[in-house]
């Protein structure tokens, strides 16, 4: 079962103390992601070609040459992951006395930033 919710401390110490006391002592783990990936994944290719022309000046100018128009793009097309896990592989377990059922876990914790990279081979010709 996947469960989705804003970013929210104090529901997700509801949730994760209904979830503490059930009898079947379930195994989960807490993700965070970004809400638009799309766009996340558009404004890294974007900084990606940013980045190889600024590297392409560097390189051309060093080597006395001049970077003229873009010959070729290729995008690996690979699958971003744009996840963090700030608690690992975390199994509740009913050790919380059925009185307090009805009490919610106090959480504090915040997602971490998510680091992701992408390729992107982009081919000049040079005079």
């Amino acid at each position: 079962m996947k469960l989705e919710f804003a970013s929210d401390n104090a529901l997700l110490g509801k949730v994760l103390s209904v979830v503490s006391h059930c009898p079947g002592e379930p195994e989960f783990s807490i993700q965070y992601t970004i809400s638009d990936a799309e766009s996340a994944k558009n404004e890294l290719l974007a900084k990606a070609v940013e980045d190889s022309k600024i590297k392409a000046n560097v390189l051309s100018t060093a080597a006395g040459v001049s970077l003229k128009e873009i010959m070729t793009i290729d995008y690996s097309w690979g699958e971003i992951d744009f996840v963090t896990r700030p608690v690992n592989e975390l199994m509740m377990r009913s050790c919380i006395d059925s009185e307090l059922a009805e009490e919610s876990i106090n959480f504090d914790i915040e997602a971490d930033d998510i680091d992701v990279t992408d390729t992107v081979t982009v081919v000049w010709s040079i005079e």
